[in-house]
Formats: structure tokens, sequence, C-alpha cells
């Protein structure tokens, strides 16, 4: 077994490991330097002519024009110019972010190919075999946003290094923020940056790829349906009106899939619902689950409700996760309650004795 193999095998030793060794380094920034590094001399631009000094007055050591060199007499009473080594500060953000960026690195699970589930024909074991695929490339998305909350909330608005103003304006612009003051920055990127519990991930992934058979999961390793907008982007659907430019996102791996469809509910407008029901659990010291989230789904299918209602039907057959027959969304004494009202449309029948047409409800 390989270090790689191990550190993953045993990510919570690692992780300890990991913890004290930043406690530790950052306990002791100001006492780091690098030998032939960061460390330097600082020659004199030239040697000044020698200070004439009293005979009976011994010489105080002066500096000129605050260079950073001493003055020193040697036995023949003339003075020379000595180099001072000064050790370079390391700032602790700027190590973090170094051991930070080493530890994703290194720990960085390899990306399976997606397996040929159109190849597996036994319904339970091509499920089994797709949830628990899915079901990695979640916990590693959701590692990753929990990392980037953390980093978030590392930052001190007014002492902000210049690498962490460039990855608070990066972070801000893919998130669609707009203001440029760093405190609001990391409110709002904390507001909107959160985890997906795994079972929505999943339910939409199965919805939106076919099990992942799929033209679009097989040849652009997209399991959500993502759109892009500009030329040679993706693949073209069959069904594309004429006039429309859009094309379905080609992705590298699923990994690249699965981050990008989180990243998609946490910063696009039209899932602020989502967000918003997911501040109000959390707020509130309640499990966010994936029930409750999917009521935020409303734009991601022009189907509306009935999408939604295929979602939850696809958690609850498959189990993703505890499902409650007396649910608090049904009922206006929960606090977040009204977030996850589904508001139906009427569906208009004919009234077979009286021959009208009349609203119902479904």
């Amino acid at each position: 077994m390989n270090i790689l193999a191990f550190l993953r095998k045993n990510a919570w030793l690692t992780g300890l490991v990991i913890f004290f060794i930043v406690v530790f380094l950052l306990n002791n920034t100001q006492k780091l330097t690098f030998d032939g590094v960061q460390t330097e001399q600082l020659k004199p631009e030239s040697t000044p002519p020698a200070p004439e000094f009293s005979k009976t007055k011994k010489p105080d050591i002066v500096a000129k024009d605050d260079k950073k060199s001493d003055y020193s007499i040697d036995s023949k009473g003339q003075t020379s110019i000595q180099p001072i080594t000064i050790p370079r500060a390391v700032s602790s953000a700027n190590v973090a972010a170094r051991i930070s960026h080493a530890i994703e690195s290194s720990l960085r699970p390899k990306v399976e190919p997606l397996p040929d589930f159109s190849g597996i024909v036994d319904v339970k074991t091509k499920k089994a075999r797709f949830f628990d695929y899915l079901g990695q490339l979640a916990r590693t998305a959701n590692s990753k946003i929990v990392q980037i909350r953390k980093e978030i909330q590392r930052m001190q608005p007014h002492r902000l290094t210049k690498q962490q103003v460039q990855r608070l304006n990066r972070l801000s612009k893919n998130h669609k923020i707009k203001t440029k003051v760093a405190a609001e920055q990391i409110d709002l990127l904390l507001r909107k940056i959160d985890t997906v519990p795994a079972a929505l991930v999943l339910a939409q992934a199965a919805n939106e790829s076919a099990w992942g058979t799929s033209r679009f999961a097989i040849q652009g390793n997209n399991l959500f349906g993502q759109w892009c907008f500009s030329l040679g982007c993706g693949l073209i659907p069959s069904g594309r009106p004429e006039g429309e430019i859009y094309e379905v996102r080609k992705f590298k791996n699923p990994q690249e899939s699965v981050d990008a469809y989180i990243r998609n509910l946490n910063s696009h407008a039209s899932y602020i619902g989502l967000r918003h029901i997911r501040e109000c659990l959390i707020n509130n010291d309640q499990i966010v689950t994936a029930r409750a989230l999917s009521a935020g789904l409303i734009s991601y299918s022009s189907r509306g409700v009935d999408y939604i209602d295929d979602i939850r039907s696809m958690i609850r057959i498959n189990q993703l996760e505890p499902w409650q027959k007396s649910w608090w969304g049904n009922s206006d004494q929960h606090p977040c309650s009204e977030l996850v009202q589904l508001i139906r449309p009427m569906i208009i029948t004919e009234d077979p004795i009286h021959g009208i047409t009349i609203p119902g409800e479904p």
C-alpha cells in the first residue's frame, strides 16, 4: 500500500496529525525561517569613508541611512561594514494557505470513470452500483464545500492578505456576489456556500441521467443536465428548438459535474428558495433534508411541482434518507414550514352531470 492510499484509508488519523501540525506552525510562525532562502544579506551600495574618532573617546556604533549594516573597528582603528542577516517574516495566513493546498492536493481522491451502467441488467444491482458511485462523488464535493467554508471563516476582513483578497473576489464572482466590501463578501459567501444532502444529489442524478445511461452522461460526464452557452462547450440536444444556442455542458469527469451542480444550487438566483430553506433549518437547529430542499427546485425543470414529486418519490422509494409520514413540512407550526409549501396548479375538470367545466384540485 503506497503512502497516498494509506492516507486516504486513514483520513481521520491523517486529519488529526495535520491539525496538530497546523496549530504548531501557526503558533510558531514568527520563528519560521528558511536557511538560504528566507534570509538575505543586505550589502552596502558603497563603503562609506571611515568616521574620525577622538583618541580619548570611544566611538559609538552608527548606521548610515538606516541601511541594515553595522560598523566595526579593527586593531588599526579602521572601520569596516559587516552585513547583517535578517530573517523574513512568514505570515500565518500564507502558512495556513500553503498547508491547506498541500493537504487538499495530496488527499484528493482519484476520480474513477463513469461505469457502464447500461451493461448492468439487474435493476437492483444497477441501482446499488449507481448510488455507491454517486455517493463517493457527493461526499467529495461536500468535503470541498466544508473546506471552503473553513477557509472563509478564518478570514478577518481588516487583516486580509493579497491572496485572500483575490480569493474572496474570485469566490464572490463565482457565486454572483457584487459587493467589493470584504466583510459583506464573507457574510454573503457563508450564507450561500454550504453542503447539499447526498440524498438530493443521488436522486437528481438518477433522474437527470437515467441512472447514468443518458447520452449526456456517457459522452459528456454530465449527470444533472447542466447547460452552457458558448459554441462547442458541450453536446447539442436533439430536441433543441431552432434559434436556441444552449448546449449540454461537457465535463472532464463526473466529479466536476457534481461540483458544478452544487455550485449551481449555491449561487444561481433560481434556487434562492432552496438556500432560504437550508438557512432556516440551520438557524433552528434542524436537520437539512433532501425532502425539504427539493421544494426549492421549482425552477430546475419546466415540469415544476411534478418534477419535485418525482424527486421526492425517488428519495422515498430508494430509502435515500429517513422518510417521516408525519412531516413537519405539512404543519403550519414549524418555523420553516411555509418555505416548503408547494403551490399546485388548479386542474380543470368536466362535470358530466351538469355539462359544465369547473376547477378542481388534484
